[in-house]
C-alpha cells in the first residue's frame, strides 16, 4: 500500500539524511583534499569490505530459512559458525594485498599511507556488518537491524564528530575521523551480534554441525559476482580520483555531488523492499496482469518521488552543496549528472528483478559485470579529459546503460508471461 510504502522510505530517508549530516560535517573539519583523500580511501574499503563478505550476506537467506522451516539446522549451524572466520580471513587477504599494491604502485597518489592503512581497518566491520544484518533479518527482526546499522551508526560517528568539535581540536586530520568511524562500526557490530543472539532460536546456537563446503561456496559465487558488479561501479569513481586521475580537490567535489545525490535512492530502496517480494510471486505464478499492474504501481510511486527529488535537486542543489562550504558550489554540475543517473537507475531497477526472477540470473550478472567494465573504462578514459565530470558521465552512462539493458530484457519476459 502506499501507506506502507511511504512508512518504509521514511525509515530509509531518516537515516541517508543522518549521513548526509555526517559527511557536512567532516567536510567541515577537514581541508577540501583531506576530504577528497578520505573518500577516495574509504571508497576502496567500501568496496573491498563488500567483497570480503563473499556474497555470504546474500546467500546465508535460503540455508537459513531450510532450517527454520524443515528444523533440522546441521548444515546452518556449521554456516553460522565459519561464516564470521571466513568473512576475518577474507577481509585480512584483502588488506594485505590491496595496501602492498599501493605501496607498490603509488605513483603520486592523493591517498597517503598511513590515512590508506588505518581507513582500510574498515574491512573486517564492513563485511560482518553486512552478514549480521542479514542473519537478524532472516530470524525476523529486520527493523531492529536496520535501525542499528543505519540511523544509529551515523548517530554515532555523528557524536564522535561533534565531540571533536566541541574540543576545539585544530589537529584533527584523516587518521581521527578514521579511528571514529572504526570504533562507531565497531560498536555497531557488536549491537548486530547481541541482537542476533536475542533473536536466534535456541537449536541454531547448539547442537551438531555438518559442513557442506562446495555447495556453500558454488552458492555464494553468483551472489559475490552480482556484488562485485555493483559495488565496483559505484565504488570506482573515488579510486580513479584517487588513484589514476589523482586529484584531492576533484574527489572531493565528487564526493560531495555523490553523497547528497544518494538521497534519491530513497524511493527505490522503499519500493524494493515492498514490491519485489510480490513481484516475484507474480513472475513465478505467471500472473501477467498482476505484475503489470506491480509494475505500474512502482512507477507511480518510485518514479514520481524521484521526478520531484530531481527537481529539488536543479532547484536547490547548489545551495545544499553549500552546506559542505562555499568551495563545494562547484559541485553543482556533477550534482545534476549523478542524481540523473541515480533517479533513472533506481526507477528502472524493477526490470532487472524481473529478468532475475524469471530464471536469467546468470544473465544479470553477466550483463551487470559488462557494464561494470564499460563503465570502469569510460570513467578513465573520461576522467582524463574532464577529470571529475568525465568520471561522473562515465558512470552515469554505465548505469542508465545497463538499465536500459534490463529493460528491453524485461519486455522480452513480460512478453512471453
Amino acid at each position: 500500500s502506499p501507506r506502507g510504502f511511504l512508512l518504509i522510505a521514511g525509515q530509509q530517508f531518516i537515516g541517508m539524511v543522518l549521513g548526509f549530516i555526517v559527511w557536512v560535517l567532516l567536510a567541515r573539519m577537514l581541508p577540501v583534499d583531506d576530504f577528497g583523500e578520505f573518500n577516495a580511501a574509504f571508497g576502496v574499503a567500501m568496496m573491498a569490505g563488500t567483497l570480503a563478505n563473499l556474497g555470504l550476506a546474500q546467500y546465508i537467506t535460503v540455508p537459513f530459512r531450510a532450517a527454520i522451516d524443515t528444523r533440522d539446522f546441521h548444515l546452518a549451524r556449521g554456516l553460522r559458525r565459519i561464516v564470521p572466520a571466513c568473512i576475518g580471513v577474507a577481509a585480512l587477504v584483502a588488506y594485505v594485498v590491496i595496501f602492498t599494491a599501493h605501496m607498490i604502485f603509488d605513483h603520486g597518489s592523493t591517498v597517503r599511507d598511513e590515512s590508506f592503512a588505518a581507513v582500510l581497518a574498515l574491512l573486517p566491520m564492513i563485511g560482518i556488518m553486512l552478514y549480521l544484518v542479514a542473519t537478524a533479518n532472516v530470524h525476523g527482526a529486520p527493523g531492529r537491524a536496520m535501525f542499528i546499522s543505519v540511523p544509529l551508526l551515523q548517530i554515532l560517528i555523528g557524536f564522535g564528530l561533534v565531540a571533536v568539535l566541541l574540543q576545539n581540536d585544530d589537529a584533527f586530520d584523516i587518521l581521527d575521523a578514521a579511528l571514529i568511524w572504526v570504533a562507531a562500526m565497531t560498536v555497531v557490530c557488536l549491537l548486530l551480534w547481541r541482537l542476533n543472539l536475542s533473536v536466534e532460536e535456541p537449536d541454531f546456537k547448539a547442537g551438531p554441525t555438518k559442513l557442506a563446503w562446495r555447495s556453500w561456496t558454488s552458492g555464494t559465487l553468483p551472489y559475490l559476482l552480482n556484488g562485485t558488479a555493483s559495488v565496483v561501479l559505484i565504488q570506482s569513481p573515488f579510486l580513479v580520483l584517487g588513484w589514476i586521475h589523482v586529484s584531492g580537490e576533484q574527489a572531493a567535489m565528487f564526493a560531495a555531488a555523490d553523497r547528497l545525490a544518494q538521497l534519491l535512492a530513497v524511493a527505490g530502496l522503499a519500493g524494493s523492499a515492498m514490491f519485489l517480494p510480490l513481484l516475484a510471486d507474480a513472475i513465478r505464478s505467471r500472473n501477467h496482469a498482476y505484475c503489470l499492474r506491480l509494475i505500474r504501481r512502482w512507477f507511480i510511486l518510485v518514479g514520481t518521488i524521484n521526478v520531484i527529488g530531481l527537481c529539488l535537486l536543479w532547484l536547490f542543489g547548489d545551495h545544499f552543496l553549500g552546506l559542505y562550504g562555499l568551495q563545494y558550489r562547484d559541485a553543482y554540475p556533477l550534482l545534476l549528472v549523478t542524481g540523473t543517473s541515480i533517479g533513472f537507475s533506481m526507477t528502472a531497477s524493477v526490470f532487472l528483478s524481473v529478468v532475475q526472477y524469471d530464471g536469467g540470473g546468470r544473465l544479470v550478472i553477466r550483463t551487470s559485470l559488462i557494464w561494470s567494465f564499460i563503465g570502469v573504462l569510460a570513467m578513465i578514459v573520461l576522467g582524463s579529459k574532464w577529470e571529475a565530470m568525465g568520471v561522473a558521465i562515465g558512470q552515469a552512462g554505465a548505469f542508465m546503460g545497463m538499465y536500459l539493458t534490463f529493460t528491453i530484457m524485461a519486455r522480452g519476459v513480460l512478453g512471453r508471461m
